[in-house]
């Protein structure tokens, strides 16, 4: 499963979830400070590709 990370605008803190990618299409991740969903906002992160060809 891959890990999303959020931003809460309440608490102002960064999280991460690991979510699979359905549940990720159908809600945002509860922020553990406040454990709310409503002020979460999707934030782009960081991806690692692995390949089998030598570079």
């Amino acid at each position: 499963m891959p890990d999303y990370e959020f931003y809460c605008r309440r608490c102002k803190k960064q999280y991460a979830a690991w979510m699979s990618v359905k549940e990720h299409d159908e809600r945002l991740a509860e922020c553990p400070e406040c454990h709310r969903t409503d002020q979460a906002e999707k934030r782009l992160s960081d991806f690692f590709a692995r390949t089998s060809r030598k570079s």
